[in-house]
């Protein structure tokens, strides 16, 4: 990539580009600095897989106040090994999903024989995923699938997708 299509690409001057890159400019507005560095990225990944290719569409969640019996039979069904669990009040107050944990496979071994009939999602959820949009770059799904089992796509606010360890390989 050139400094002219650096520079039209992230909207600052060529000028401003030649000076970061001879290193005669020590102070660039950190905003300025975040949309040279996205370009950059972006350019890097440019042929590399997204989070859209391998994502897993319509997927199913769960809401902290459901009983974990119904969703662990719902898991069981439909063979998932984990479900995003969402805030029910924020549903109702945004288009958008507020994010508050996941009921996986790992929460119900965690506390098989504590669970019963009124045991509630919230009562053994684990962390919320990392999340992150449709154009992410596999390398860093990746990257988030070593320490984590899923990673949720978003788009505009809402779930797009999953992605599982199994997805990767």
């Amino acid at each position: 990539m050139t400094q002219q299509q650096l520079a039209r690409v992230a909207e600052v001057s060529q000028s401003l580009i030649a000076k970061i890159e001879n290193g005669s400019l020590n102070d660039v507005a950190h905003t300025t600095a975040m949309r040279i560095f996205a370009v950059l990225e972006k350019a890097e990944h440019k042929n590399e897989k997204t989070a859209a290719d391998v994502m897993i569409r319509g997927v199913f969640t769960a809401d902290e106040d459901d009983f974990v019996t119904d969703k662990a039979k719902l898991m069981k069904q439909k063979g998932i090994s984990q479900l995003p669990v969402l805030w029910k009040q924020w549903k109702a107050i945004s288009v958008n999903y507020l994010i508050t944990g996941t009921l996986s496979e790992q929460a119900l071994i965690d506390n098989f024989g504590k669970v019963n009939s009124k045991t509630k999602v919230k009562d053994i959820m684990l962390d919320a995923p990392p999340q992150v949009q449709e154009d992410t770059p596999l390398s860093v799904i990746a990257g988030l699938l070593k320490s984590k089992d899923c990673v949720l796509v978003m788009k505009h606010g809402r779930i797009a997708g999953i992605i599982t360890k199994t997805d990767l390989i």
